[in-house]
């Protein structure tokens, strides 16, 4: 499996927000593509690109595969190297576009799913900015045909069929550790064992088994994959009354309202 890149990226999915690359030069909306096309069918969506720059400049626009760790790293790969890939089931047209400073143009992104395939699957999209190259660097064809890349916003796709309703999660493990500022610090792995993106909450609670007071902290929010875990760091910042408490980690994934849990005991002396 050839990696292209690997970044630091909080996998969030940004609904219905725009991108706009730190030096102003490039703008994207939305910034997340989600089809949900029924195996055998095909779906067309649109990016807006509008040049932010102060010059005419050029855009191009590159598919490739994405992983995520369990601590939110993402690695990119070559496209349709990876399992969940749809990257080969997509097509982008114009392929190139050209903007005078602040227009805008739409670009359709179109989804052909093929007819035995109702699984969820995801890609990205690359949406970069291109200067002719010019001279002897002008025959070196191993970048994108002669462009130069100068700035990129990467676009997350997500496939998944209505009909497809395979959620499920679960929690892995509770373990409870002193970080370095003596803190008491719980640790649990949240699961994906279905097929469909799971938006997950994460909570703890705290009960004194003796006064059965409770205490439940403000929970932890992220998206979560098929196949894929997150490990969830939960700092207790609070100093609870001594005695031994029953601790639990509580997973609310938003399907049918159910929870996923995992228990322990700890003593605060």
């Amino acid at each position: 499996m050839k990696t292209i890149k690997k970044i630091s990226w909080a996998l969030v999915i940004f609904l219905g927000s725009s991108l706009v690359l730190n030096a102003q030069e490039l703008e994207v909306t939305p910034a997340t593509l989600m089809f949900n096309a029924n195996a055998g069918s095909s779906q067309t969506k649109q990016i807006y690109v509008r040049n932010k720059a102060t010059t005419e400049q050029s855009f191009i626009f590159n598919l490739a595969d994405w992983l995520s760790d369990e601590e939110g790293e993402v690695k990119y790969f070559a496209l349709g190297t990876t399992g969940r890939s749809c990257s080969e089931w997509i097509t982008v047209s114009p392929a190139l576009v050209t903007l005078q400073p602040n227009e805008a143009v739409r670009v359709n992104v179109t989804m052909l799913v093929p007819e035995d395939n109702p699984s969820t699957k995801w890609s990205v999209l690359f949406v970069e900015s291109a200067t002719e190259k010019t001279g002897a660097k002008a025959i070196d064809k191993t970048v994108n045909m002669g462009l130069n890349i100068s700035a990129r916003i990467a676009v997350p796709i997500y496939q998944s069929p209505d009909g497809n309703t395979l959620y499920k999660g679960s929690l892995e493990g509770l373990d409870n550790i002193k970080n370095p500022e003596g803190k008491n610090e719980f640790i649990t792995n949240a699961i994906n064992l279905g097929d469909k993106i799971l938006n997950c909450k994460v909570f703890f609670t705290f009960s004194n088994l003796e006064t059965a007071e409770e205490y439940t902290s403000n929970p932890i929010e992220f998206s979560l994959l098929p196949e894929s875990n997150k490990k969830v760091n939960y700092t207790l910042e609070e100093s609870l009354p001594k005695g031994k408490y029953s601790v639990a980690a509580i997973l609310d994934y938003g399907f049918n309202e159910e929870l996923e849990g995992i228990q322990t005991e700890i003593e605060i002396k």
